[in-house]
């Protein structure tokens, strides 16, 4: 469970994975350095529950750097990912980890999910559970991802230690949405498990968080990782049309959410768009950010 700086949420999180059907568990806080009281509580509730372990990278790097440094110390054979202020219903990881031990060729498993505002009002339309096999191929999976920038796959997924040897960890080129990179590279060692049950509520950013709004550095980050995968996965005659289908796709949706920054009046947003978008835009995104 990576955390920095929301201690108040942090205890409400730790006590719906301390009650989780499935207890043969270790909870790693991963705390990327926090300065709200974090280590003394989660260091006080240790010596009161052996499963809860507290973890500091030595440098402060972020949410993929406090990942990374967490699965190094787990001694698990899966490793759940958890967020600082999400809710998880107590059959998470028992959900996941029986597909994972039924079918030993599945290298990460997700859940359905139910997204919510910044205070865990679900929203009406953020109910993602969404009928998928059990069990797909990754090549087929992968597929499945690249065909859309929006990722299918939550954050908060299960993965088989094993898998993490042969596949790597988190790749922090990739910043925040790092996790979507480490799926698409997870296609490639094995299958692709789901649990068609909502057993998540995903927690929204609130309004002053730095990834609330039109986010232009999470587009780059989406947007190379596409890139890259794509390359991998197709080849000759494909690979040039599901470029160019690509492009063209992430072209108007760069234009779209640009356009939406002054429907919604956020100042920030069409300064950052208009500064990246001349940059890196590519037709229509780039024109639109010289005339508008």
């Amino acid at each position: 469970m990576v955390t920095y700086n929301r201690l108040d949420h942090l205890r409400e999180c730790i006590q719906m994975i301390l009650r989780q059907t499935w207890s043969d568990l270790e909870l790693i806080v991963a705390d990327d350095h926090s300065t709200d009281g974090t280590e003394a509580y989660v260091r006080g509730l240790a010596g009161h529950d052996p499963r809860v372990r507290y973890h500091k990278a030595q440098v402060k790097g972020g949410v993929c750097g406090a990942i990374n440094s967490a699965i190094q110390v787990a001694r698990g054979d899966y490793i759940q990912i958890c967020h600082d202020h999400d809710g998880y219903l107590p059959h998470l990881i028992e959900r996941l980890a029986d597909v994972m031990r039924r079918n030993p060729s599945v290298v990460f498993a997700h859940p359905g999910r139910q997204g919510c505002d910044h205070r865990m009002n679900p929203l009406p339309d953020c109910k993602f559970v969404c009928g998928y096999p059990e069990v797909s191929a990754g090549r087929l999976w992968l597929k499945k991802m690249l065909r859309g920038l929006a990722s299918p796959v939550t954050a908060l997924s299960m993965i088989r230690k094993t898998a993490l040897d042969k596949a790597g960890l988190f790749d922090p080129s990739f910043g925040a949405s790092c996790d979507v990179e480490l799926w698409m590279r997870l296609c490639s060692v094995g299958d692709v498990g789901y649990v068609n049950e909502l057993l998540v509520y995903v927690r929204g950013r609130e309004p002053d968080h730095p990834y609330g709004g039109v986010n232009w550095r999470i587009f780059d980050e989406i947007i190379r990782i596409h890139r890259k995968h794509l390359k991998l996965f197709y080849h000759g005659p494909a690979y040039f049309y599901w470029r160019v289908r690509r492009e063209w796709e992430i072209d108007v949706s760069l234009a779209v959410s640009y356009l939406n920054s002054f429907r919604h009046r956020r100042k920030g947003d069409i300064e950052q768009g208009r500064e990246y978008l001349r940059r890196n835009g590519i037709l229509v995104s780039r024109l639109a950010a010289w005339v508008i």
